[in-house]
């Protein structure tokens, strides 16, 4: 058995694998496989080309498209945390859920890889992949069995229910960013333009937000932000799900300070699972608080998780391919972003850089919730 792990720049990996069929390496009397690291492809056009290729020398069942998000176990756990407990599923739908947020902050930069960031940009680097595939286990119907197969298909209907957008919905409701000199932990630090390898006038988005609606019965009109960017104030990725208020108000004043039902699902730095209620505080007053149950991987297990990579690799040498994307989900999966690109590319930015390195990007995102009614989870104190 043997694996081929093609964690190399875009652009050589189909010459790399031109020559492993070239010379027989690829399919024959041993078992070969190949990982092949995010991006895929630049677009939905070169992806598809891309497969095509790859495809010549390799069988479907033998390609591991990674993200290394889907090794963690809290991502995993979205999926067994919904299905297995009665109490959980019931309510998730429109019905019962009012928005989620989903956060992946990054509090560095581009870590020197200024000539690969200014091909990429934020949508490419983070929203098609990763997020994308958080959405998706959030949103994901019950499959009918946990074979790889069935998962998958379940994945790529929810990318084929996310809405599509037109031109006015763009404008109003993707919102870009690239971060300029600002303080990370009370470190001075460069702006997007001052890095390395990259433009003095540089137009490549470092903050992504937007709104995506999946049109499905479950969820239809049910908003799903999403916020991702690098040099927020510090590292975190979370999904918080927010649920409706009760539709009687039975409890008079004390009902003033009620809070919707929550949950969130911390992924990195804490890994952990919280529950957020009312309850009534003690004492002879009717005042609800805010409380929260959480359950925490670590203090739980008694031991750190290991690291998504390893997870992911071992999933390949077992032959499992549940955790990697499938070709026609990456194909969906650029079909959403590759209006955002197109259309930011075709209007060039005015204000860039818009936003201080550690802070939470611009504030137009923050006002985007405000208008809308919903609470911005993360936002600068102005």
């Amino acid at each position: 058995n043997i694996i081929y792990y093609l964690a190399i720049p875009p652009k050589v990996v189909i010459p790399v694998v031109e020559q492993l069929n070239k010379f027989n390496l690829c399919k024959g009397t041993f078992h070969s496989k190949v990982i092949i690291e995010k991006p895929f492809g630049r677009d939905r056009k070169t992806a598809r080309k891309l497969n095509k290729l790859v495809l010549k020398a390799f069988e479907e069942e033998q390609v591991y498209r990674i993200d290394h998000y889907l090794g963690k176990d809290t991502v995993q756990n979205i999926f067994f945390f919904r299905l297995s407990n009665t109490i959980f599923e019931p309510l998730w739908n429109r019905n019962y859920i009012s928005q989620v947020q989903i956060t992946v902050a990054e509090d560095i930069g581009i870590e020197g890889r200024g000539k690969f960031y200014e091909q990429t940009g934020v949508v490419r680097d983070m929203v098609q992949n990763h997020v994308m595939q958080l959405i998706a286990l959030v949103a994901i119907e019950p499959p009918v069995g946990f074979e790889p197969d069935y998962v998958r298909d379940e994945k790529v209907k929810v990318f084929h229910s996310i809405r599509m957008m037109d031109e006015k919905y763009l404008e109003s409701y993707m919102i870009r960013g690239q971060y300029g000199p600002g303080k990370i932990k009370n470190y001075s630090v460069a702006g997007y333009r001052q890095e390395e390898y990259v433009s003095p006038d540089s137009n490549t988005p470092t903050f992504f937000f937007g709104k995506f609606y999946i049109d499905n019965w479950r969820w239809a009109n049910v908003p799903f932000y999403v916020r991702t960017g690098k040099r927020l104030p510090r590292t975190l990725t979370e999904i918080y799900i927010q649920f409706k208020f009760p539709p009687l108000q039975l409890l008079g004043r004390s009902a003033q300070k009620m809070e919707p039902n929550a949950i969130r699902i911390g992924i990195q730095p804490d890994e952990e699972i919280s529950l957020h209620l009312n309850v009534k505080q003690p004492g002879i007053n009717n005042q609800l608080v805010w409380v929260k149950l959480l359950f925490n991987y670590e203090e739980t297990f008694k031991k750190k998780q290991r690291p998504a990579y390893e997870r992911l690799i071992m999933d390949c040498m077992k032959g499992d391919l549940t955790l990697f994307a499938r070709q026609d989900g990456v194909e969906a999966m650029w079909s959403i972003v590759d209006p955002i690109i197109q259309w930011w590319e075709s209007h060039s930015p005015k204000d860039f850089p818009n936003y201080p390195a550690g802070t939470w990007g611009p504030p137009e995102a923050a006002l985007l919730l405000e208008r809308e009614g919903q609470k911005c989870r993360y936002k600068d104190i102005l």
